[in-house]
């Protein structure tokens, strides 16, 4: 009994310890729902990694995510997504401005945006198409 008391309290000291560096090295993400007014960084990039998780996305990076509207990045089969995470009302409606300005498909939802660089694609080819084709955006609705 002693002899398990001692692997058990070993292998707890252990996870605790893996938990901690990770948190610290920021490789651990805490899971927010996506519909999360988010009011610092920490929790924007929660949100924007449960965005990406639900989506399937096969790559995440935090790189720009320096102030509101915080900006994340994730892949799904090598097409390149932004994910626009709110901290506010006025952020957001100038932010979706933004968006709808440059052209880019987008989706938006609560406090937060994803939007893919604009495509080749004519519109009105599109728009014609039978069946319609499937929007790159589809994971993210």
């Amino acid at each position: 009994m002693r002899r398990i008391a001692v692997v058990v309290a070993g292998v707890i000291v252990v996870v605790a310890a893996t938990l901690l560096i990770a948190g610290a090295n920021q490789r651990f993400h805490g899971r927010l729902p996506a519909d999360t007014l988010a009011t610092t960084e920490s929790q924007a990039e929660d949100v924007a990694f449960t965005v990406a998780s639900n989506a399937g996305c096969g790559a995440f990076d935090s790189e720009y995510a320096d102030r509101d509207p915080w900006r994340f990045e994730c892949t799904i089969d090598y097409v390149y997504f932004q994910i626009f995470v709110y901290g506010s009302d006025q952020s957001r409606s100038a932010d979706l401005a933004r968006l709808e300005a440059d052209g880019r498909p987008y989706v938006t939802k609560a406090y937060y945006a994803v939007s893919s660089p604009r495509q080749g694609v004519d519109k009105d080819a599109l728009m014609s198409a039978t069946p319609p084709p499937q929007s790159i955006m589809d994971p993210f609705r």
